[in-house]
């Protein structure tokens, strides 16, 4: 008899587990819908079991275009690790979907880990460009994330790779606070980089099954550009690439940024990064009239400058990293048969960042590129572990507000933005949320910056004091946000 019992809590014990992580269980949410919010964020649908609750959301925004339209997101949370913690840091992955597996990695961290979620074309929430309702999707969802009473928004971490990359640092730029950023490979230079895509349009093989492709990854992603062209002049001399671009934008990223770029990559060439560590090819490799170098290209005069250029030398350091262990070249025939990788495979290393800097500069040194790379000529397998886990508790410095920074947030209060960027219709952009929505966004991170400790209060009165954009009168205080928030 007394097995039986056991055999029966055993079989009971299973059952609940199965419906749990199935999602058939009842769940008790961790967050819910905004239902007294205007414009307020809907949750679709909780899985979970007693380690993770799934959360998938329904997130209105403002289409680049002044459109209304709604997104899909997903937010993974720690349950176990939120009952130790009231909030918890939020681990923000912008642009390209990531994977439920991909965000447990660093949700068993104690990181609440967000992402778009994507449909098919004619679905709700189909993937558009970085630069078109892409950019709007992203900041509306970091938007909810720092609204969400279980995230520490004085610990928000951006991080993407390629059109992502380019996110990430736009965010940071756009966003307050953010503690730290991770960019992989990420477009600086939008005008250099259409201009390179431009340039090998027609040899790369462009819109052929990738087996005619002389340059087969750089010819399945050349169709970006015309994605952008759908919103944005084709006319790469027009200054609106340049104000797209990251490297016009610096000065209001604040936070400590990671940036990795490789030597070999076909996609973002390092060219748009520095002078130093470009690496010469063979050009018997590539097609006839096959171009990269940056000063010959031809684009916007206002970008004629790489990231290296665009900021203080003594304000970031540069890691090279040579060729990993076990370390290969990809082929053009490992691209189309995975399996055919050498099964000796580098493992997994520490990203190297910087104690003192701003910036961490690391470049991937594989020699110049080869017809059929990516993002990177070799294989690799490296890992932001210590920068992220780093900041899963550093303080926020009282720095990360500036003058600039405080004025690109006031200007956003009053709905404005700094160099309003115009479609090819002649109109501009939209780049800011729905009015209700800015306004609580600035207001609350103010509030919660001004809250982490008096030096931080007192810094952002001075600079209030100081800017010429003043909306709440001539000074600032925590009860006149709090009041308005």
């Amino acid at each position: 008899m007394k097995m039986i019992r056991i055999k029966k809590i055993f079989t009971t014990w299973i059952i609940c587990l199965f419906l749990f992580t199935h999602g058939a269980c009842s769940v008790e949410p961790l967050i819910q819908s905004e239902t007294q919010l205007e414009h307020g964020v809907e949750i679709v649908s909780v899985k979970g079991d007693w380690s993770y609750q799934v959360v998938t959301a329904r997130v209105p925004y403002v289409g680049i275009e002044g459109d209304e339209k709604t997104g899909l997101a997903r937010v993974v949370i720690p349950a176990r690790k939120l009952k130790e913690n009231k909030k918890l840091p939020a681990f923000c992955h912008v642009h390209y979907e990531k994977d439920i597996a991909g965000a447990k990695k660093w949700a068993e961290k104690g990181w609440i880990v967000s992402t778009a979620v994507y449909t098919p074309a004619d679905g709700e929430s189909p993937i558009d460009a970085a630069l078109g309702n892409g950019y709007n999707l992203a900041r509306a969802i970091i938007q909810w994330i720092k609204r969400l009473p279980i995230v520490d928004i004085s610990h928000i971490l951006i991080d993407g790779g390629s059109q992502g990359g380019y996110m990430a640092l736009a965010m940071s730029a756009d966003l307050f606070p953010v503690v730290a950023t991770h960019a992989d490979v990420p477009v600086v230079n939008w005008a250099y980089n259409f201009a390179y895509f431009e340039a090998n349009r027609a040899i790369s093989g462009f819109g052929k099954p990738a087996e005619q492709c002389a340059l087969p990854v750089l010819a399945s992603v050349t169709g970006l550009a015309d994605m952008c062209y759908r919103y944005f002049p084709n006319d790469l001399n027009h200054e609106c690439w340049y104000y797209l671009s990251p490297i016009s934008y610096l000065n209001l990223i604040t936070n400590p940024v990671m940036i990795t770029c490789a030597t070999g990559d076909m996609l973002v060439p390092i060219e748009q990064m520095t002078r130093k560590y470009v690496r010469e090819y063979d050009s018997e490799q590539f097609p006839d009239g096959f171009m990269r170098d940056f000063d010959k290209l031809s684009f916007c005069p206002l970008a004629k400058k790489v990231f290296e250029e665009s900021i203080s030398e003594d304000n970031y350091e540069i890691f090279v990293l040579q060729p990993q262990e076990n370390s290969y070249e990809i082929t053009r025939e490992m691209l189309s048969n995975n399996k055919l990788k050498p099964k000796s495979r580098p493992i997994t290393e520490d990203k190297p960042w910087s104690k003192t800097k701003q910036w961490s500069l690391v470049y991937l040194d594989e020699g110049g590129p080869s017809p059929g790379a990516g993002h990177t000529k070799l294989e690799w397998n490296l890992s932001p572990e210590s920068f992220v886990e780093n900041f899963r508790s550093a303080p926020l410095p009282i720095s990360v507000l500036t003058p600039a920074k405080l004025e690109h947030l006031l200007r956003r209060y009053n709905g404005e933005i700094e160099k309003p960027i115009l479609l090819h219709n002649g109109n501009p952009a939209k780049r800011l949320n729905y009015s209700n929505i800015e306004q609580q966004d600035v207001l609350f991170s103010l509030l919660k910056y001004a809250q982490i400790s008096e030096d931080h209060y007192k810094h952002l009165q001075k600079l209030y004091e100081q800017s010429s954009i003043q909306p709440f009168g001539s000074s600032i205080n925590e009860s006149i946000l709090k009041s308005i928030n």
